[in-house]
């Protein structure tokens, strides 16, 4: 028995995840059905002590349990995109890993990562459950970034939503991304990340917004954005 077949508890046929209901969905990217394990409301999370106690302490919420547009709408991008050929890809954030997933799809070696193990393990169930081969599933916090590893795709949906994260993701980015890699990052047109264009310019990058939409788990449509992130040629 692995760590995924314990990772909810049953009661007749229904999930759950530490006693809230685990919700299953199955939505439809660029043509592909993809079925999707997470909690309806993940800030239900912070009304058990033990997970409240983590994230108090680390002033993040649990965002990551829930599927949200943005990553939607970077898993279609990805799914029309190009093919990855067996290259080395990084989504930092990946929450239900949905991203990740529609990257393995197209044939990219995706290490997912994520600060919050509950997402992880999350995520790591739903690849299993759609039989989508992800290299890694590994903690990674985007303000404390490993030094050495280098990707030629990095994947981030709806991290922006918290001005100052804005700054650790592009060092983030920067520490992960190739020298003509690209990076993507998905928003759903958050006022706070209007600033993130110039602020990615200022720290050597080509930026190029790209206009996105998807409609969310109940039904309506969402306007968003994707920011593709180039090192800036040096002259």
């Amino acid at each position: 028995m692995t760590h995924l077949d314990t990772l909810f508890e049953w009661v007749d046929g229904v999930a759950y995840f530490r006693g809230l209901p685990v919700e299953r969905r199955t939505v439809t990217v660029a043509g592909r059905a993809i079925e999707i394990v997470g909690l309806k409301d993940a800030a239900d999370l912070l009304d058990l002590p033990e997970f409240a106690k983590r994230f108090l302490e680390d002033d993040r919420a649990p965002y990551g349990v829930e599927l949200w547009p943005a990553a939607l709408m970077l898993a279609e991008h990805i799914l029309n995109g190009d093919d990855g050929a067996g290259t080395r890809a990084i989504e930092i954030g990946c929450g239900l890993g949905i991203v990740s997933m529609a990257a393995a799809m197209k044939g990219w070696r995706v290490e997912a990562t994520d600060c919050d193990p509950t997402a992880l393990h999350f995520a790591e169930y739903n690849a299993a459950n759609n039989r989508v081969d992800i290299e890694a599933f590994e903690c990674l916090d985007w303000h404390d970034p490993p030094a050495g590893e280098r990707f030629d795709r990095v994947f981030g949906a709806d991290v922006l939503y918290e001005l100052k994260d804005h700054v650790p993701v592009v060092e983030c980015v920067d520490c992960l991304l190739t020298a003509d890699g690209v990076a993507l990052l998905a928003d759903p047109n958050r006022g706070v990340a209007d600033r993130f264009a110039p602020l990615v310019r200022d720290h050597g990058f080509d930026v190029q917004v790209v206009p996105a939409s998807e409609t969310n788990i109940r039904g309506q449509p969402v306007n968003g954005r994707i920011f593709k992130l180039c090192r800036a040629a040096k002259t």
